[in-house]
């Protein structure tokens, strides 16, 4: 038979959980939070699974839902990345002229990466953006109307001799790059960046950057690479890199060097494979 704890022990737990319940309070989880296990099946058991885990370190997504089992497609990308996952729809309500099929629209949604790929997209600091219902090239993005470049016309890559302008595309497909330069990837030429990159990634070419970080700024309103360069694999007419960056409101600069620099401004851009 059930024996009723001693009035002194059962004094000491409501005071411990009295106790438990100011300083989770002090940590921010309200009333409605703190008893949602009550009568919430699910909620229930996974406090119990987290409780006897030891109560690990969770990652919130930047938009703060959680992801679940039961998400799958957009609800579960913008659960994992938040505001790093830019879908067609949201591009083409912030950059004029850009429009997608429904058969793009669904080939958009029936290729999503996997949901490890999702963890180490977020894990890693990339983004994961719609690429443009055709493929552009880096004078084609510059073409969009109220488009983000600096030079609006003309500029040094507009020069028929640049090919890597007109031929270099962003496809239609999912971009996934890295938001910032390559980790300890400054003050490094070319050929000593290449090391840092991981197996699972390469060096997107201008116009997939391009389309990145714009599509970013037209979607989000933020200025990615503000303070910095990074190279792309583009090259130019006598074989010197591209690279693009310190993106503010003047628009993004697309710049190339015939000396392989090592420089702190200048650094690598990355994707996903």
């Amino acid at each position: 038979m059930d024996t009723i704890a001693p009035l002194a022990n059962a004094s000491n737990t409501l005071d411990t959980f009295a106790k438990y319940v100011r300083v989770m309070e002090k940590a921010g989880v309200n009333f409605d939070q703190f008893t949602l296990p009550i009568n919430n099946r699910v909620a229930r058991r996974n406090l119990a699974d987290f409780l006897k885990a030891g109560c690990p370190k969770l990652i919130i997504p930047t938009n703060g839902v959680a992801p679940s089992a039961d998400m799958t497609g957009y609800e579960l990308a913008s659960a994992i990345l938040g505001k790093d996952f830019i879908t067609p729809e949201e591009i083409s309500s912030t950059r004029p002229g850009i429009v997608y099929t429904e058969a793009q629209l669904e080939e958009f949604e029936s290729t999503l990466p996997s949901r490890e790929e999702l963890d180490w997209l977020r894990d890693n600091g990339f983004m994961l953006v719609a690429g443009p219902p055709r493929s552009m090239s880096l004078l084609e993005i510059r073409d969009i109307k109220n488009e983000y470049l600096y030079s609006k016309t003309g500029g040094w890559y507009s020069n028929d001799k640049e090919k890597f302008a007109r031929d270099d595309k962003a496809t239609t497909k999912w971009l996934k790059l890295r938001k910032g330069p390559v980790p300890n990837s400054t003050r490094k030429n070319w050929s000593e960046q290449q090391p840092l990159l991981s197996d699972v990634e390469y060096v997107p070419n201008v116009a997939e950057a391009t389309w990145s970080v714009t599509s970013y700024k037209a979607v989000r309103g933020v200025y990615l690479l503000p303070n910095v360069y990074v190279r792309t694999s583009s090259l130019d007419s006598v074989g010197a890199r591209v690279f693009v960056g310190y993106f503010v409101a003047g628009g993004l600069c697309v710049y190339n060097r015939w000396v392989d620099l090592r420089d702190d401004f200048l650094g690598l851009a990355s994707a996903r494979k």
